[in-house]
């Protein structure tokens, strides 16, 4: 009896009181999401800014940071010029060129180990002229390309052919560099006989008009000694009446020609002029450790 008085003093709520509890409980709730809708509208909005990307201008005053003209200026690839010589590999020159089939005349050739001395004298057409490296031969499409002692190499239409000196058959000589012409026995000189006076009065005539023939007669090879130049090594031309007739003798050095020092090297190219007016030649040569001085009288 007591039991069920103590659950019935316990009743669970009524369904009114439940009602009204929920009625409530909803009321806040949608009281809450109204003033949330209604502070979203009262709220201020802040509109975000529109990127824009910066304008560099390239006029006016120099613009700090990365610039085209900086990568144009440091000519990665090499500057452009319009004039620029192009560069032609150079062929190497063939020494055992075959005979030239030129109608040139090599009368006479001053050979050296230098090629800014090496000269060479040579004829065409009945016109002679002195000639250096890489210098065409008037009236040819032919240039000058090596001397040496007894020839010459040119080069015609890209084809290197050979020069004999004068006098000098094609195939009797064997130099191969422009170095000293080689060891010659001494000849005892002779005294020329009349028809050698006139031969030799001859020599001299041509060599008084034109100096350059002087050097197809008397030939002449640069001579170096540890890289220094101390004469030129004397020995006979295509003719070697004028050489045994002034007292020459082969392989005499020469170190002096009219009071100009031969061992200077510039000396050899200023002589040409001096030889078109001289008519008398003083050519100091050393022989057996002795100096001499022979005379060449071209009158």
């Amino acid at each position: 009896m007591q039991w069920r008085q103590a659950v019935a003093g316990k009743r669970m709520p009524s369904m009114q009181t439940l009602t009204r509890i929920v009625t409530w409980w909803l009321v806040i709730v949608l009281a809450w999401v109204l003033g949330r809708l209604l502070w979203s509208f009262l709220q201020p909005v802040e509109t975000p800014p529109v990127w824009q990307a910066p304008i560099v201008s390239v006029t006016g005053s120099k613009q700090e940071g990365f610039q085209v003209s900086d990568i144009t200026s440091m000519e990665l690839f090499g500057r452009y010029r319009a004039d620029a010589p192009k560069v032609v590999p150079q062929q190497p020159v063939k020494q055992d060129a075959p005979e030239t089939k030129l109608n040139l005349t090599l009368v006479g050739v001053v050979a050296s180990d230098d090629p800014n001395t090496s000269l060479a004298v040579i004829t065409n057409r009945g016109k002679q002229n002195t000639y250096g490296l890489n210098e065409a031969i008037d009236g040819t499409r032919a240039t000058l390309q090596a001397v040496f002692a007894d020839r010459v190499i040119i080069r015609n239409n890209g084809r290197d052919e050979t020069l004999m000196l004068d006098g000098v058959k094609f195939g009797q000589g064997n130099a191969r560099a422009a170095a000293p012409s080689p060891a010659v026995r001494p000849t005892p000189r002779s005294e020329p006989t009349e028809s050698g006076g006139d031969e030799l009065a001859q020599i001299k005539q041509e060599i008084l008009e034109k100096p350059q023939n002087l050097f197809s007669y008397i030939r002449l090879s640069q001579v170096k000694q540890d890289g220094n130049l101390i004469g030129y090594r004397v020995n006979p031309g295509k003719n070697r009446v004028l050489f045994d007739a002034v007292g020459l003798q082969p392989d005499d050095l020469a170190v002096s020609l009219n009071g100009n020092d031969l061992k200077d090297e510039a000396v050899m190219a200023r002589l040409w002029t001096e030889l078109s007016s001289a008519t008398e030649l003083t050519l100091t040569v050393e022989r057996d450790g002795q100096l001499h001085d022979i005379y060449i009288e071209l009158q």
